[in-house]
């Protein structure tokens, strides 16, 4: 089985309309899903036919309403319940400009020192039974800075593999826990590395933060590069992932996907290059999709037919 951990979950709500016009009133049906990148990955995992299950915590009726569409869909999720509301996450797709506009609430549940021993033997007891546990997002706040660092040793020690997609102090702090496996973004990889934001950054320079996240004791690093694909070291082997170009609907959750890919190839055994090629086949499938956290079974096995890996 595989586990996900999303700390900072939402319910999403998603409108797609022809055009948006600024101050003018718009009346279009809304797509409700739930949310939060570990959300999103257990869905694309639980679409690839693995049995997984989402954990994390929620709170309020946005939670409640949130685990009931996951169980709708056939995901199996056992939550941590907090006090407070879990937040709302809006999303708005201009289908003529093709842009994205999201509107994401603050969280506003409240984490006491009980919920979080709570959460830990939550995230003991489903590691156990675990493979693979995927820890995924952001951490609200009042829950220690340090809190994904902690979770993947108790992973750890139950014997599961772990995987980290997060950034910012998530990031930070989570990698020194030496996760199996990380996927954050070109600019949450160089932030956590202390360079500076760029539009372009050096070949020398991403594969100098690969290098600097195997040192951490991360055993596959993996940056993600949007539509150029993404680059990724374990030990001496480097690798690039070359996509094709795609009609793309939303990037709304292709990161998620694309972590959800490479774990459960690496559940079904896959090396790395399978790991990449199969994750980027999941990422970019859900770009064509107007909804975080869905893939389209057929697009994924076209799309894996194109999409190249080869060694550095």
């Amino acid at each position: 089985m595989i586990t996900t951990v999303t700390l900072n979950t939402a319910l999403d709500i998603i409108y797609s309309v022809p055009t948006l016009h600024i101050d003018q009133v718009h009346r279009l049906p809304g797509i409700t899903v739930p949310g939060g990148k570990g959300i999103n990955a257990a869905r694309v995992v639980h679409m690839l036919g693995e049995s997984v299950t989402a954990t994390g915590l929620i709170a309020g009726y946005n939670g409640q309403k949130m685990q009931s569409l996951l169980q709708q869909e056939g995901v199996a999720c056992e939550f941590t319940e907090v006090q407070g509301e879990t937040r709302l996450a809006i999303t708005v797709l201009d289908q003529q400009q093709r842009t994205q506009t999201e509107f994401i609430e603050q969280g506003s549940s409240y984490v006491t020192p009980e919920s979080l021993i709570l959460l830990e033997k939550q995230v003991e007891q489903l590691a156990s039974v675990s493979a693979w546990v995927l820890f995924s997002g952001s951490i609200p706040e009042g829950c220690p800075a340090d809190l994904y660092a902690t979770l993947i040793q108790i992973a750890k020690t139950k014997g599961a593999q772990t995987a980290l997609d997060a950034s910012g102090e998530a990031l930070r702090y989570g990698l020194q826990a030496s996760p199996d496996l990380v996927k954050p973004n070109e600019d949450e990889a160089c932030a956590w590395a202390g360079i500076a934001p760029s539009d372009h950054y050096s070949e020398e320079t991403l594969d100098g933060v690969l290098t600097a996240m195997l040192d951490h004791g991360v055993k596959t690093a993996t940056i993600s590069l949007g539509k150029r694909g993404a680059i990724a070291a374990q030990g001496s082997l480097r690798y690039r992932v070359h996509v094709p170009e795609l009609d793309i609907i939303s990037a709304l959750g292709s990161g998620d996907a694309m972590a959800a890919g490479m774990v459960t190839a690496a559940y079904r055994g896959g090396d790395l290059a399978e790991m990449l090629r199969y994750g980027a086949a999941c990422g970019s499938a859900c770009a064509l999709q107007p909804i975080a956290g869905k893939v389209d079974l057929q697009d994924v096995q076209q799309l894996y037919q194109h999409i190249k890996v080869t060694p550095e």
